[in-house]
């Protein structure tokens, strides 16, 4: 922008002055005072530009660093969610198979307490036989 300024400006102003016919030395001067404030105010403005830039740059960095973060906690949830799922289902293969051996604990005691019902039952016929005076 500023070369494009000296270029096309700078001479335009001259020129258009020198074409005018009466330009003295104090109009040159003039011209070349205006140009060079129109120079001086298109550096300030190519600063503050290149300054706008820079900092849309850094917030367009800071952006990809944010979402990188979310990218990154998000997959962190779902692995998180993955070992919750993975532990529930641990817990309810845990919960079924205490109850199946709660289940066989208690059909062991009801066929242990039957086979002693049985043993005495025939303890008892076996004794009821010898006091009556029957053999073995």
């Amino acid at each position: 922008m500023q070369k494009g300024l000296r270029i096309a400006l700078l001479p335009a102003v001259l020129g258009a002055a020198l074409l005018a016919g009466c330009a003295t030395n104090d109009d040159v001067r003039t011209a070349q005072a205006a140009a060079d404030a129109a120079r001086m105010d298109a550096q300030a403005a190519q600063a503050r530009a290149d300054a706008a830039y820079q900092a849309a740059q850094t917030a367009g960095q800071r952006a990809d660093q944010a979402g990188q973060r979310a990218d990154a906690a998000n997959s962190a949830a779902g692995q998180a969610q993955q070992a919750a799922n993975s532990a529930q289902s641990a817990a309810q293969d845990a919960m079924a198979n205490a109850q199946r051996a709660t289940d066989e604990l208690r059909e062991a005691q009801e066929r242990a307490a039957a086979e002693r019902a049985a043993a005495e039952q025939a303890q008892q016929a076996r004794r009821t036989r010898l006091a009556r005076g029957e053999r073995g």
